[in-house]
């Protein structure tokens, strides 16, 4: 009985987080010798684009929960890992056009010096909370994945970062090359930086000049992780079914005790 609590407690307290079929981290260059001033607004109103698209918005609202969070992390060197949009939930026209409010009116952080992919993986990581072993970030589901933008090539060494990532519970992770050096970022990202922990699900890396173009990367990366999100939810059990099936075997064993 008291195991029986225990595990009855548990569940309640996880109750007060949201359920949704991804955890989407947004990682973003924001390094001086990456995205100048003119390049960081476009990338931000691709990403609005993106998110107010009947696409991904069909695409979001598809899968079991219809509901995706996402959270916007910028990072540069060693020093700047900064969340530009803390963790919320997008699941209709209004949440997307809230983010696309936020997203725009935003403002580019200043980081000298090259960018630190090790330490901003890092960080991307320990965002997504419970997932990947530290306090919760209010959201739970079974896919959790980093999307990075990327105009400048980092710092070597971003293997060991990326090998963590994925074993403490991230599941994929992909990455654009945009901007001038476009071919030789996205080469660096192909051999240090993007992975998958899913099963037949090979993890990307694109290249896209900053614009219109840009937008259409953005939706084809966005549409896969909400695909791997949807999969990865419709073979898990939902927490109220699991609540029902871990009660009814507590009433079993009580009764089965009496008699």
């Amino acid at each position: 009985m008291l195991s029986l609590g225990i595990a009855s407690f548990g569940l309640f307290g996880q109750a007060s987080a949201e359920a949704v079929d991804s955890e989407l981290v947004l990682l973003v260059d924001v390094t001086q010798s990456g995205l100048n001033k003119k390049d960081f607004g476009s990338l931000m109103e691709s990403y609005a684009s993106t998110f107010t698209s009947s696409e991904v918005l069909n695409s979001i609202q598809s899968g079991t929960y219809g509901r995706i969070a996402v959270s916007l992390m910028f990072y540069g060197n060693s020093s700047v890992q900064q969340i530009g949009i803390p963790w919320m939930s997008i699941g209709n026209a209004t949440d997307a056009a809230q983010f696309a409010s936020l997203v725009t009116g935003i403002s580019r952080p200043f980081s000298n010096g090259s960018a630190d992919m090790a330490s901003a993986l890092t960080a991307a990581t320990l965002a997504f909370g419970g997932e990947t072993g530290v306090a919760s970030n209010n959201f739970e589901s079974s896919v959790q994945i980093i999307d990075v933008v990327a105009a400048s090539t980092p710092n070597s060494g971003a293997q060991a970062a990326r090998d963590a990532a994925l074993v403490s519970g991230v599941d994929l992770i992909n990455a654009i090359a945009v901007g001038n050096k476009a071919s030789s970022i996205a080469a660096y990202f192909s051999a240090e930086v993007i992975g998958s922990a899913l099963e037949g699900v090979a993890a990307t890396s694109t290249t896209s000049p900053i614009n219109d173009a840009l937008t259409a990367a953005l939706t084809a990366e966005i549409n896969q992780s909400v695909a791997m999100g949807n999969m990865a939810t419709t073979a898990v059990p939902e927490p109220s079914t699991a609540f029902a099936l871990m009660t009814s075997l507590g009433f079993m064993l009580l009764l089965r005790r009496r008699h």
